[in-house]
């Protein structure tokens, strides 16, 4: 009877300490009111449903345990131990990975553990979230755990008639639990960024190293490449643009320094930017002004995470591989920012956005990187807020048509990054939302707003370019329009919103350069290039020598690689790498490794690495390559 008691009290509070566990991932509620509590409980209950379960088949197990060896006190002492020991690792290891969670994006798994050894640079990520308070908190939990399940065998009652009424109120608990919590998840988890926190992380860690012991899984990743592969990582300086003629040359060079514009567009990819051919006529502004310039039909973000693209654009530098916001983690990152290359040479210069320098720290980052000026939505002629993100991008186009206005005969280099694109895509008030999405979309209630939010972003636009043209800048100025990442509405893979994916709609964003001293008619080039390449591509453009330490190249360099890298650390820690028409996409913690054909298969619906081994092992040496020159150059990089 005592062993009984004890077993379902073991089990009991395991529960509750995985609920308390994931009540501290989720945090507090929003606000002490009935509606933001009840909200609460709701996602309590789906985080923690699954939890419950396994503490239930625990209690199962070590019952059904206990029931063979009736009768042999020595056995069944053996089985409650082997339970209380096994439910407080359980405990710490629950707390422990929330932590853990947090950093990488999902639950430990035996992949990722043991590729910890491989990918060096994770260590710092992990080592961030060991703290004093983590490691006390680590072991108290487990002994606070022993101590209530002591403390209540000892108190709580034990008449069978009690037995049998707390087993019968626990069934109809748990039940409950796992039914609205069930419920729950289906409603409002489904497409969160962070919905794999729901399930259990034992569970998850033990049926990953099962799929390795059974076969099921790579464990690590091709150690041997070839030197030349660290090449596409090397910093190379460039010469000026050799793709001109002698006449275009000495035109330019008669003519005064062009005047630089590069405006990032905020969680746009290429598929919805309209320059590329996709379904949407979003953009009908921009594309009609692409007649006068060149569009690169496979530009690609590294990351989809702003703060990392804003690294790679600016310094030309890849991002590093791990879980942060690269502004965050080295805010003083070394590096040659294109906005210095420019004020050394006499332009004005401005970083301008509707958002605000404080997110991910940005305002330190952006000082003495070149910038004369650095204007955020305080410093903009619109004062109310759209969303928590910023003003209206309305107000950013604005401030730049009043910079350029502010001294039109100097030249003048201006970054511009805009917000309105960013969830919750908020429309600006009063204005009327067009019916883009007309077919059947899984998120077309979002998409749709985005849609009108980008549509709403390129009309403001237009304003731009006309005051270029009204002031006798057009052949001057050369105008840079990409996107930082992309963004996903859940087709043509189950995704939502950004980097939690290396396929086409996370990390593949439009690029356009605006050049009418160049350009007299619409260009295309199917070049690869990536965020690190429009560093020194704005600088071949306008005919200065690109920063020795910049690791990209131009892309009308002749020798610029058929290549672009990409990563994602959110549910899954990918690393992909797109090779002429193949992107080839491999999971560290799964081990799982996928390829595809762009040519025949441009929305990644047929996985063909089974039939291609020798390409998926080349490539896989390829982001091994990646993988050793990121960690050398953040090892000179120091310790953020």
């Amino acid at each position: 009877m005592r062993d009984t008691r004890r077993l379902f009290w073991a089990a009991v509070w395991l529960a509750i300490v995985f609920v308390a566990v994931k009540a501290v991932y989720l945090g507090v509620p929003a606000a002490a009111t009935a509606t933001a509590c009840l909200d609460y409980l709701r996602d309590l209950a789906a985080v923690s449903f699954v939890d419950v379960l396994c503490a239930a088949g625990v209690w199962l197990c070590g019952r059904a345990a206990l029931t063979l060896v009736r009768g042999r006190r020595r056995q069944a002492q053996f089985i409650l131990v082997a339970v209380l020991t096994l439910s407080a690792v359980s405990s710490m290891y629950a707390l422990a990975s929330v932590y853990f969670f947090g950093v990488f994006g999902g639950f430990l798994t035996y992949p990722l553990l043991a590729l910890v050894g491989d990918v060096r640079m994770l260590r710092s990520s992990i080592a961030a979230q060991v703290t004093p308070a983590t490691l006390i908190a680590l072991v108290i939990v487990p002994a606070l755990y022993l101590a209530v399940v002591s403390a209540t065998v000892r108190f709580a009652p034990v008449a069978p008639a009690a037995s049998w009424r707390r087993r019968s109120v626990a069934l109809v608990v748990l039940g409950a639990w796992v039914i609205f919590g069930r419920q729950s998840f289906v409603r409002d988890w489904t497409t969160r960024r962070d919905r794999q926190v729901a399930a259990n992380a034992q569970v998850t860690f033990v049926a990953s190293w099962w799929q390795v012991i059974t076969g099921g899984a790579v464990v690590r990743m091709a150690e041997q490449f070839a030197p030349a592969d660290l090449t596409d990582f090397e910093p190379r300086p460039r010469g000026p643009l050799a793709l001109r003629s002698a006449p275009q040359a000495r035109l330019i060079a008669a003519r005064r320094p062009p005047n630089v514009i590069l405006i990032v567009l905020e969680s746009v990819a290429a598929e919805w930017a309209g320059l590329n051919g996709g379904v949407f006529d979003s953009t009908p502004n921009l594309k009609t002004e692409s007649a006068r310039g060149i569009v690169f039909d496979n530009a690609y973000a590294h990351i989809g995470r702003s703060s990392n693209s804003l690294g790679s654009i600016l310094l030309s530098a890849f991002p590093k591989l791990d879980f942060r916001d690269l502004t965050e983690e080295y805010p003083r990152m070394p590096g040659t920012s294109l906005a210095s290359v420019f004020r050394d040479r006499g332009y004005r210069t401005a970083f301008l956005t509707p958002s605000d320098f404080d997110w991910a720290g940005w305002n330190t980052f952006l000082e003495r990187r070149g910038f004369g000026e650095l204007i955020d939505h305080h410093g903009l002629p619109c004062r109310t807020l759209l969303s928590s993100w910023g003003v209206e991008d309305r107000c950013v186009v604005d401030g730049m048509i009043q910079f350029i206005e502010k001294d039109p005969s100097r030249p003048f280099f201006l970054m511009a990054w805009t917000q309105q694109t960013h969830h919750p895509y908020e429309p600006t008030p009063g204005v009327p939302l067009l019916n883009f999405v007309r077919e059947s979309v899984t998120d077309a209630y979002d998409l749709n707003r985005y849609l009108n939010v980008l549509h709403e972003t390129d009309h403001h636009f237009e304003r731009l370019f006309e005051t270029i043209r009204r002031a006798g800048l057009a052949d001057d100025t050369l105008i840079v329009v990409t996107g930082d990442h992309g963004q996903a509405f859940g087709a043509p893979h189950d995704t939502y919103m950004q980097g939690r994916t290396v396929y086409e709609e996370d990390v593949k964003v439009p690029l356009m350069f605006w050049y009418p001293r160049l350009y007299r008619s619409a260009q295309r080039s199917a070049t690869i290039g990536s965020h690190v390449d429009l560093a020194p591509t704005i600088a071949d453009m306008a005919g200065v020598p690109a920063a020795s330490d910049w690791q990209g190249r131009s892309l009308f360099d002749a020798g610029h690689p058929p290549r672009a890298y990409f990563y994602v650390a959110e549910d899954h820690f990918t690393l992909g790498v797109r090779e002429e028409n193949w992107k080839y996409i491999f999971d560290l913690r799964a081990g799982a490794e996928e390829l595809y054909d762009l040519s025949v298969d441009p929305a990644e619906q047929h996985n063909v690495a089974a039939s291609q081994p020798e390409r998926c092992a080349r490539l896989r040496q390829r982001l091994a390559a990646w993988t050793d020159a990121n960690r050398r150059q953040y090892d000179k990089v120091g310790t953020p």
